[in-house]
């Protein structure tokens, strides 16, 4: 059987395979947080939702893989922005990364910071010890991912907060986000000039976001020249100046290069190589914003009618996603209401939260993961195949009851990329789930180690909570699953091999070495922080070692009667040892006798 530790991983059913190929994705990613549902203490918000939903249309069409966050606590935008810095970083030196935020904020006279929406008043320095610090976010770009080029934009500092109070240290905050500390590599633009504030005024989104998302599709312009354009808007339309910083920046052309004539040539003279190349380019193009744009430009000439063309395709493609065709669903298969064929999609079409769709590749975990909700977990998509459960008879420290049984996973399914940690099941008590069950982590570590002490029952409270708060239906792999995601592919008894080192996994490394070539070295005794260590192929964590885990499965002692298509088995052992230390020793003991279990370790 495959070795691994106790790891928490959660099973997301609803998926929906993909029938069109996809366009090809360069190295662009974007964050995009909005924050306005304040408490009324701090004052709520019109326009960010709608910011970040007006650059995420145009960024996709721009070629950026996006990731929107609304509504964001101080945990949530902590793991936003290391997540989009991870990304980052596995993107390469190429990559070019976009990070905006919508929301308040404010500064203490030297500091600025972005405030989190679980922040309740501005009356004491909860504002400042409770809110991120805009350095935390750049300081952690540049040297996670310094090579890549960064523009950071924070569109706050908005004239609703509520700094009123007299004799606090919140009132320090006269006017707006003093200036910033430069950054090679990195562009930082605020909405509105250094120590002013900004409006919140605005149909549809703020004044701010609606100009960028204009200019930021328009082909042929150097990003600071962009910016600046986007400077002298706001200023003609609200008396509002923009703040713009840059230093050592690359030339980047956000929409393009403008390879076809900036304006139409007398008398519309065109070749047929001319026109042949600017109706393949337009063919590629997916911005409705550009497509209009080069319609207006191209107008009377031959160029126009490719355009024309792609832009009835591209709403045609609009039309359809806003109103999807009825779906039968099976009993295998869960889709999601929400869930229709997204066009040039290659992989797998889901909805993340309510209403974002998205495309994503089966196995490219280590680059394309998704939330649900600003405190659900990272998930990231695993493939359909069939694979060897269990171990051959030839390999070493196999135990009786793991002969090999063949497993077929009918379908994709997206899995947990980290052990569940302390921090997210402390976001689940907090919000009314998992039975307000607090577990002790014995001294190990809280925040992003692993949640240990939980029993079965309990276990299950947490996908069960993340079922009602996304309305999507999550559970616990079965051990099927489990081996499987675990496995990403590989043969071995390791994903990476047939040997292990205290460097590949957190385990006992002190006692005899794994008959494979392992040897002797470091026993940490306690656990690790869930993203320690290499990922796997699929790009999940900490797949060996660090904890136990619970599945989804009763305890059966071998591989007869698995149903072989990686269902949870509901026969055998069903109920557990009253108290989570009798489970542990129910396993421990099958473990001396040398049978193998369901509940897999």
């Amino acid at each position: 059987m495959l070795r691994w530790g106790r790891v928490w991983l959660l099973a997301l059913v609803a998926m929906v395979i993909a029938v069109y190929p996809a366009g090809a994705q360069d190295k662009r990613i974007a964050l995009l947080i909005g924050n306005e549902a304040y408490a009324s203490k701090i004052g709520q918000l019109a326009n960010p939702h709608n910011d970040v939903a007006l650059l995420e249309q145009a960024l996709k069409g721009l070629g950026f893989e996006v990731v929107t966050v609304r509504d964001a606590g101080l945990g949530a935008l902590y793991q936003a922005v290391n997540a989009y810095a991870r990304r980052l970083q596995a993107a390469g030196p190429n990559a070019v990364g976009l990070f905006y935020y919508s929301g308040h904020g404010a500064s203490d006279g030297s500091t600025n910071y972005l405030i989190p929406t679980d922040v309740k008043t501005t009356e004491t320095g909860e504002l400042w010890d409770q809110s991120l610090r805009l350095t935390e976010i750049t300081r952690k770009l540049k040297a996670e991912a310094g090579n890549a080029t960064h523009f950071v934009v924070f569109d706050a500092c908005r004239n609703t907060l509520k700094l009123t109070e007299p004799r606090t240290r919140a009132v320090v905050q006269a006017k707006g986000f003093v200036p910033a500390a430069q950054e090679n590599g990195m562009l930082i633009a605020y909405a509105t000039a250094e120590r002013e504030l900004a409006s919140d005024v605005g149909a549809g989104a703020g004044p701010y976001a609606k100009v960028l998302a204009e200019e930021i599709v328009k082909t042929g312009i150097e990003a600071v020249a962009m910016f600046r354009i986007v400077q002298r808007r706001v200023r003609a339309a609200i008396h509002q100046e923009p703040y713009l910083g840059f230093s050592a920046l690359r030339d980047v052309y956000l929409a393009g290069r403008s390879e076809q004539p900036a304006q139409p040539k007398p008398g519309g003279e065109y070749s047929r190589a001319e026109v042949a190349q600017f109706c393949q380019s337009v063919a590629a193009n997916t911005s409705i914003a550009v497509l209009q744009s080069l319609l207006d430009t191209y107008q009377g000439t031959p160029m126009a009618g490719c355009v024309q063309a792609r832009l009835e395709e591209l709403k045609k493609q609009q039309a359809a996603i806003a109103t999807p065709p009825a779906v039968s669903v099976s009993p295998k298969q869960v889709r999601p209401a929400a869930a229709i064929t997204l066009a040039r999609c290659d992989g797998v079409e889901i909805t993340i939260g309510q209403n974002e769709r998205r495309c994503f590749k089966p196995g490219a975990g280590k680059t394309e993961y998704f939330k649900d909700c600003p405190t659900c977990p990272e998930m990231v998509v695993v493939p359909s195949g069939s694979f060897a459960m269990g171990s051959p008879a030839s390999e070493p420290e196999r135990l009786s009851g793991e002969a090999q049984v063949r497993v077929s996973i009918s379908e994709a399914f997206a899995v947990g990329r980290f052990a569940l940690s302390f921090d997210e099941w402390d976001a689940c008590v907090a919000d009314g789930g998992c039975n307000g069950y607090k577990p002790a982590d014995q001294g190990r570590g809280r925040g992003k180690h692993p949640v240990i002490n939980v029993s079965w029952d309990n276990a299950k409270a947490y996908p069960a909570w993340l079922s009602k708060k996304t309305g999507k239906a999550y559970r616990l792999l079965s051990e099927a699953e489990r081996e499987y995601v675990t496995r990403a592919g590989t043969t071995t008894p390791f994903w990476w091999g047939s040997s292990i080192t205290p460097k590949q996994a957190n385990y006992d490394g002190s006692a005899d070495p794994y008959k494979g070539g392992g040897s002797k070295g470091e026993y940490r005794q306690r656990t690790e922080p869930v993203d320690s260590f290499e990922a796997n192929p699929w790009g999940l964590y900490n797949v060996h070692g660090n904890v136990w885990e619970w599945t989804e499965d009763c305890w059966n002692d071998s591989n007869t009667g698995n149903p072989g298509d990686g269902r949870a088995r509901t026969t055998g052992t069903c109920i557990w040892p009253a108290g989570l230390s009798g489970a542990i020793e129910m396993l421990q003991q099958a473990a001396e006798d040398g049978k193998g279990l369901d509940v897999t370790f």
